[in-house]
């Protein structure tokens, strides 16, 4: 993927924080910092100094729960992708006026990195908001982006997991939905269980921003590796034989006291205060990685009626996916 060299940036000086809310997960996974290659990378040069500030070459933007950190980390194994040591770009939410002092305060060994490399990202709610996607497109208009689409009440599911696990979450998952609410995810912008099953507004969203600079895929391809070469094709890398890795999968906490005061937006307050932005993320990693069993959280199934309720719920969003996957999902509609 060709870029232009350079573009003006009315970048801030002023310090810039955000929290990043899917922390990566992932034994197999190397570092994130990965070879070079003769791709143009996309930069930001003020005209006040020498500085090239890297922007990403490809966002991964969605859908929520379905598989983005593990696209991330499996494509960080490309020799030709460089991906932050950033679990996601939240910053991109507030606009791109941060997005310098951001990146200097959360990964600043980037600048020495970047090379020629394809600069990768991840914002997972980001194809849910319209002004998120124009920032994306306003960072560097040449940016592709990426969709993965799951089952909707599965992806609604594998939320309430991940909420559980992190103490966000104490109803059961019939509860939870049929209230639409992540009960204390309050600092969250995406709060609601159903809004990221909303496949047709949120396709129509991508298209309408990105055009055919957009790619999406299914969730089971990304699970299985199937759709790895059509991804590498798409964002102009040479084609290499990487192996799927898995990554920020919910599983039982094993305390939940630890959990519910590390979630806590008193707890997150005080961390920011008292530690620095780079120490703050994996600090928070490393506890979340020993707060965690091997074993899944418990959820009680959905009741065949209330399943079936949401099913035809979302029939408009499948046959949305299926038209942008070119592919029929009989598996959704159930």
């Amino acid at each position: 993927m060709s870029c232009p060299a350079s573009v003006t940036c009315p970048a801030r000086r002023a310090p810039y924080s955000d929290r990043e809310d899917q922390p990566i997960y992932c034994r197999d996974a190397p570092r994130l910092y990965t070879g070079r290659s003769e791709q143009a990378q996309r930069a930001i040069r003020h005209p006040d100094e020498e500085t090239t500030v890297p922007v990403p070459n490809a966002v991964i933007i969605g859908a929520q729960k379905a598989a983005t950190t593990g696209l991330y980390v499996t494509l960080a194994t490309h020799p030709d992708v460089l991906a932050l040591d950033v679990p996601e770009v939240g910053v991109l939410h507030k606009g791109v006026d941060g997005w310098e002092a951001w990146l200097r305060a959360r990964d600043p060994s980037i600048y020495q990195r970047a090379g020629e490399a394809t600069l990768v990202a991840k914002l997972a709610t980001a194809m849910y908001f319209s002004d998120t996607l124009e920032n994306v497109r306003v960072l560097n208009e040449r940016a592709r982006v990426i969709a993965i689409l799951r089952h909707p009440v599965d992806r609604m599911l594998s939320l309430h997991r991940y909420a559980a696990q992190r103490g966000l979450e104490t109803r059961s998952a019939e509860q939870a939905l049929r209230a639409d609410v992540v009960e204390r995810a309050h600092h969250w912008r995406l709060r609601s269980y159903s809004e990221g099953s909303r496949y047709a507004t949120a396709i129509q969203r991508v298209r309408q921003t990105f055009g055919d600079e957009a790619l999406f895929v299914d969730y089971a391809d990304v699970q299985s590796g199937v759709c790895l070469p059509a991804i590498q094709e798409f964002l102009g890398l040479p084609l290499r034989d990487i192996r799927t890795l898995r990554a920020n999968e919910s599983r039982a906490p094993r305390n939940m006291a630890v959990a519910r005061t590390s979630a806590s937006p008193r707890f997150q307050r005080v961390a920011r205060r008292a530690l620095p932005v780079r120490w703050r993320t994996r600090i928070r990693r490393k506890v979340e990685q020993w707060n965690s069993t091997s074993r899944l959280p418990q959820q009680e199934p959905l009741s065949e009626s209330f399943r079936s309720e949401l099913t035809e719920r979302y029939l408009t969003d499948v046959l949305a996916a299926e038209k942008v996957l070119t592919r029929e999902l009989p598996l959704w509609r159930t």
